[in-house]
C-alpha cells in the first residue's frame, strides 16, 4: 500500500515512514503527520512480532499457576513521604484556624467569614490527604481468572475498576501520556485493551493509568498476552518498545 500526505496528497517515500510511531514526513510540503487512519482504512493487519522480554519491575508481585494470573503493584513512591509532611502542615493550619475561629465565638458576618473563607483549602486538604493515604496503603491488582480480566484498587476506594470477559479481549498495548504544567512536563504510561465486537469510544478500554515507568506498563502487557496466548501485534498509537 502507499502512504499519502494528509496535507498535499503526495505519496510519501518508504524511507520517510516511521512504522514504530506511525508517522510520515512529506518531502513535498515538509509536513509531519500520522498515517494510522490510512493503515486502518486499508484493512491491512499487522502480523505477530517478536519483542524482547521485559523483566519483572520492582514492587511487582506475580502469581501464575498456568490457570490463573495475578499481578499486584504497590502505589508507594517517595512522593508519599513528601506529601505526608505537606498534609500535616496544611491540615494542621486548618485545624488551628477553625479552633481559633470557633473558640473565639466571633459574632455576626465576621465570624461567618472566618468559617467560610478556607472552605476551598479544606477541599484541597481532604483531596491531598486521601491521595497521600492511598499512596501509602493502596495496591493495584490485576487478576485473570474464571473467564474475566479484573482490575481492582484498594483498600481505599479508587476509580478505574474493570471487568472484561477474556473472550472479548483481542489485544493489549501501552501508551505514553504527556502532562504539561507551569513547572514543566512529565510522562506517565497506560495499559489499554482492544475488545472484539463493538468498540468503546476511542477504540480501546483503559486498564491502568498513571504508571511512572515504561517497563511497568510493558510488563503488564507482556504478562497478560503470554498468559492468554495472545499474539503481540502492532497497534496504531502504541508506545514503542
Amino acid at each position: 500500500m502507499q502512504i499519502k500526505c494528509k496535507h498535499c496528497n503526495e505519496v510519501v517515500d518508504a524511507e520517510d515512514i516511521n512504522l514504530d510511531r506511525m508517522l510520515g514526513k512529506c518531502k513535498s510540503c515538509n509536513a509531519v503527520f500520522s498515517f494510522e487512519d490510512q493503515i486502518d482504512a486499508s484493512g491491512v493487519k499487522q502480523g505477530p512480532r517478536s519483542r524482547g522480554v521485559v523483566p519483572l519491575p520492582k514492587g511487582f508481585v506475580v502469581e501464575d499457576d498456568g490457570r490463573d494470573l495475578r499481578i499486584s503493584r504497590r502505589w508507594f513512591t517517595p512522593v508519599a513521604i513528601f506529601l505526608l509532611f505537606f498534609c500535616v502542615a496544611w491540615d494542621g493550619f486548618l485545624v488551628f484556624w477553625y479552633a481559633m475561629a470557633l473558640g473565639e465565638k466571633m459574632p455576626g458576618p465576621f465570624g461567618i467569614f472566618f468559617i467560610l473563607f478556607p472552605i476551598c483549602h479544606v477541599a484541597v486538604g481532604v483531596g491531598l490527604t486521601y491521595f497521600m493515604l492511598a499512596l501509602f496503603l493502596n495496591s493495584t491488582t490485576i487478576v485473570v481468572s474464571q473467564g474475566l480480566l479484573s482490575v481492582r484498587h484498594g483498600p481505599l476506594p479508587w476509580k478505574g475498576v474493570r471487568d472484561i470477559p477474556i473472550k472479548e479481549l483481542d489485544q493489549v498495548y501501552c501508551k505514553e501520556k504527556q502532562h504539561r504544567s507551569r513547572n514543566g512536563s512529565h510522562t506517565t504510561f497506560e495499559v489499554h485493551a482492544i475488545q472484539r465486537g463493538p468498540k468503546p469510544e476511542g477504540g480501546s478500554l483503559k486498564l491502568l493509568s498513571g504508571l511512572l515507568e515504561a517497563e511497568q506498563a510493558l510488563y503488564i502487557e507482556q504478562a497478560i498476552e503470554k498468559h492468554l496466548g495472545i499474539e503481540d501485534r502492532f497497534v496504531g498509537g502504541e508506545m514503542p518498545r
